[in-house]
């Protein structure tokens, strides 16, 4: 260590005098060029001393030339433009010098450059090939429906058509992810997260296992023993990280199962699994087998990804082609892995219009942050005009001028940059995306961390702002010659003029900001309005109770073609005994029973009306579906407002009632009459295949859509004990529901003490996934609108103050003419009262856009009509009111202005 002090304190004391030695040799040749200039104009004739004198204007002050001889050994740029550590020392210094502007512009960026990074960078997330896949060789294959715009999932036939036909991937894999009752010899534990898998998963993903082994593919065999492979985090959190655990027996779902392995730290496949199971077809062969398949494969060494779509698509869709012909027209497709879960098209997040809708709103905020800081920088030049145009008299250069301007800006660029990034990345270690998403944890390979694109579009993007913010000026104050600079110089005046450019910044900057502020005022009267959710839910649900309960699907292991009926039949018996015995306890008035109650998030599916066409040619819509139990409106007691409720008949194989809600009726159906009319299911096995319904009444809202009750269609099916898995108990209390915890969590355990049962709460402490997203959306407006106001003060601030000290002379000389102080008000907030009109005038169809982005374009979403045009106008005030207090100190300044001064400051 203390060498390579000395090391470095040698290599900075060489450096130091080789410096010095370079400087003293400089000098020596500028006074040798002198001397002989000098002795040439000796011999035409002239005096020495004349001589020695007319060879120094000639040649230039000399610190003129030592300045210049330090930038050409800096880097260089276009046109002969260089800069060197010098202009970066004068940057920090101006940085230093006005703190304020640096405070405002680096915080309008470090805002600005995150906000237009987030959605090219989430694109990003979802295209990043896995962990254990640094070359992106790992794709999914996948069913895609053109018409619903679903990804219907594969079938078991589907991954062994691939498996034989497709030659671009050297190995196919499929998984089926569940949850699994895993108890060890201690006794019986918590449910863990798991997937059944073909053992050749391991193999694609090139992941051996840490102790043991991972699967074999004579573990999928029909008959063969039942073997598990355990997680790093179960095998330390539930079996202490004892090595011995392999080769040992744990029971899974009831049935013993062998450990064979133990895989590495941070193998979490498919999304954060902590065992996996051998993929067997027997177990659930009458259960459509294996419905919910996911497919994976390596590609083969030396295809694309290009030419495996176009074997895949080639190879058309196999045996599944009998099936119907909806399921015919399904497309095989190769798309990363990410997009099997999410369901996105092949062309990802960028292909989608809400996608691209945010990232132009985005970058329009971006613009609105670099068009404020070019000119609050701009107004910050155009004060040094008297110094910049000295130093040109004295023999700087304009290539010299321009390449200092530029460093200085780009100085306060990259620190605005480097700020912005870094806020960029805390902020997504910050928030709960699992949370917002409704999940238990994100992905394993879903990995928010800044990349490096993201900082190298924030390093482009900081030197644009440089560009635009420096060198433009510079090359206009240099464009004129010296004489005249200095003459304005010296009339307090600069060669800088705020025209159009700066004009439509200004312009830009009110009319996002009328439909942002917009868009926040609509979000945020949404997220504030309890008494509408309130009535959203159609019922009192601070006295209600709610608590999931799944049974199991790991009996289906080793259980033969009558598993699943078994499981059916033991669940039903269970959710009878459970809601009788909870309905005979103390405090309760009645037990509901559905997959989604009031409040809570609901599937949708594609559906179509028989007889009914949509304007645009589609096919269906999407609607909510909600399985509920005979007695579920009973229970809750909500009225049928028109027909009858569901019977028991209802229950029967080939019935076909549903129960729609009012929206469903006023918007579907345009208000006719719903008691009769049909409608089927739009499912990936054929409109063939799927059954006709009949609408036999109608219920309100309930609770379907809380953000929005105006929209939520909603169908309500039938469901006949067990089969709806998992479950929600909505338990209506008498007494506070908080009380009842204890007891449902008995009752639970002694009628089916091996099902997994959620955290109970009350159901007004439910909010659905939508209602997270529009709360987090409304906080990150409040934020924008927030940053918009200060950047629209201070750039108005600063045009209008520069305004000002250029107009001082003309200002006092109307003042000695007699002009009024309203006259002169008017003539300095003339034009910019006009550019924040127009702005307004052009903000306010953005915002109309936005609000239809929001109305989904057909007045089903969000924000409802009246909404919007409060939210509009509190804008267009908020907008107008912040323009005006950003002009109050300039104007101010006007009216303080003496004749006498102002036409002083002429010189």
């Amino acid at each position: 260590m203390i060498r390579g002090l000395l090391a470095r304190a040698r290599s900075l004391l060489v450096g130091l005098r080789r410096r010095s030695q370079i400087e003293a040799e400089m000098l020596e040749e500028f006074r040798h060029h002198i001397e002989l200039r000098t002795e040439h104009l000796v011999r035409d004739g002239l005096p020495h001393h004349e001589a020695a004198r007319q060879a120094r204007l000639e040649f230039g002050h000399v610190e003129t030339h030592r300045e210049d001889a330090r930038a050409a050994r800096g880097l260089r740029f276009f046109d002969g433009i260089r800069f060197s550590m010098l202009d970066v020392k004068l940057g920090v210094r101006m940085l230093r010098k006005h703190p304020w502007l640096t405070l405002v512009a680096v915080f309008a960026l470090a805002v600005g450059i995150p906000v237009g990074l987030a959605p090219l960078h989430l694109s990003g997330v979802f295209d990043a090939p896995l962990p254990e896949d640094p070359e992106g060789r790992v794709w999914a294959l996948r069913l895609w429906d053109p018409v619903t715009s679903s990804v219907p999932a594969p079938l078991y036939d589907d991954y062994e058509f691939w498996a034989g036909e497709l030659e671009s991937f050297g190995l196919l894999g499929a998984y089926r992810s569940s949850t699994f009752r895993v108890d060890s010899d201690d006794g019986r534990a918590p449910p863990v997260s798991g997937a059944q898998v073909t053992a050749s998963t391991f193999e694609i993903l090139r992941r051996a296992a840490l102790l043991g082994r991972a699967l074999l593919p004579s573990d999928e065999l029909p008959g063969a023993p039942d073997v598990v492979v355990i997680g790093h985090g179960l095998w330390t959190s539930r079996f202490g990280a004892d090595p011995s655990l392999v080769g040992r027996t744990v029971r899974i779902g009831g049935t013993p199962h062998t450990v064979v392995g133990i895989m590495p730290e941070g193998f979490l496949f498919p999304w954060s699994q902590q065992l996996w199971l051998p993929l067997r077809e027997e177990p659930v062969a009458s259960t459509g087998r294996f419905q919910g398949l996911g497919v994976l494969g390596r590609l083969a060494d030396g295809v694309s990804v290009e030419e495996a779509q176009a074997e895949v698509s080639a190879a058309g869709r196999g045996p599944s082609d009998h099936r119907g012909e909806e399921r015919a027209r399904l497309q095989s497709e190769v798309v990363p892995f990410a997009y099997s879960f999410l369901g996105l098209p092949r062309g990802g997040l960028r292909s989608l219009p809400e996608y691209l809708f945010f990232q132009i709103l985005a970058l329009l905020l971006l613009l609105v942050a670099c068009g404020n800081v070019a000119m609050l920088i701009l107004a910050r030049t155009a004060t040094r005009f008297r110094e910049l145009s000295i130093r040109g008299a004295l023999g700087a250069g304009r290539a010299r001028i321009v390449s200092q301007l530029f460093v200085e800006t780009l100085v306060l660029s990259l620190l605005a940059a480097g700020f912005g990034v870094f806020t960029f990345g805390w902020a997504l270690g910050r928030v709960d995306f699992a949370g917002w998403a409704g999940v238990d944890t994100l992905p394993y390979w879903l990995s928010l961390d800044v990349t490096g694109r993201s900082v190298l579009t924030a390093l482009v993007l900081a030197i644009l702002s440089a560009t635009v913010a420096g060198v433009v000026p510079a090359f206009r104050i240099t464009g004129r010659n010296v004489s005249d600079n200095i003459r304005r110089a010296n009339a307090g005046r600069s060669g800088i003029r705020f025209g159009g450019l700066t004009g439509a910044l200004v312009v830009a900057d009110v009319g996002v900001s009328v439909a942002v502020v917009s868009l926040a005022f609509v979000l945020a009267s949404q997220m504030t309005d309890a008494a509408r959710a309130a009535r959203a839910a159609s019922i009192p649900s601070e006295e209600y109770l709610t608590v999931e309960l799944r049974m199991p699907d790991a009996e289906l292991l080793g259980g033969g073609n009558s598993a699943q009926q078994r499981i059916v039949d033991r669940f039903a018996a269970v959710q009878r005994t459970l809601v009788e015995r909870l309905e005979g306890e103390p405090g309760v008035r009645s037990v509901a029973v559905a997959d989604a109650l009031p409040r809570m998030d609901a599937r949708s599916r594609p559906i179509e009306l028989d007889g009914v066409t949509r304007s645009n040619g589609s096919p269906g819509w999407w609607v909510r579906v909600v399985r509920a139990d005979v007695g579920f409106f009973a229970a809750l007691e909500l009225p049928v407002l028109d027909g009858r409720d569901f019977e028991l008949g209802d229950l029967d194989g080939d019935a076909t009632a549903v129960i729609v809600n009012t929206p469903f009726v006023e918007r579907l159906l345009a208000g006719r009459d719903p008691i009769g009319q049909r409608l089927r299911f739009l499912t990936a096995a054929g409109n063939e295949e799927s059954p006709w319904y009949q609408i036999v009444g109608v219920v309100g809202h309930a609770g379907i859509n809380m953000v929005n009750p105006a929209s939520g269609e909603a169908i309500y099916l039938p469901a006949a004990a067990g089969a709806i898995n998992p479950l929600q108990l909505g338990i209506h209390a008498s007494v506070v529901p908080e009380s009842l915890i204890p007891r449902v969590r008995e009752l639970v355990e002694d009628v089916a003490p091996d099902a997994i049962m959620g955290v109970p709460q009350p159901l007004d402490q439910v909010s659905q996934g939508d209602w997270y997203v529009v709360l987090a959306v409304a906080a990150g407006l409040a934020l924008l609108v927030a940053i918009l106001m200060v950047l629209v003060i201070s750039g108005i601030y600063a045009m209008m103050s520069f305004s000002v000290s250029e107009r001082t002379r003309e200002i006092g000389v109307r003042t000695a003419l007699g002009a009024s102080r309203s006259s002169l008000v008017l003539t300095i907030l003339r034009r910019s009262l006009l550019q924040i009109v127009i702005g307004a005038l052009l903000g306010m169809p953005l915002a109309a856009r936005v609000f239809y982005q929001l109305r989904g374009g057909s007045g089903a979403g969000y924000a409802t009509l009246g909404a919007f045009l409060l939210a509009l106008g509190l804008a267009l005030g908020t907008v107008f009111l912040v323009g005006l207090v950003s002009c109050y100190v300039p104007t101010r300044r006007v009216l303080a202005i003496q004749p006498n001064e102002a036409l002083r400051a002429e010189g």
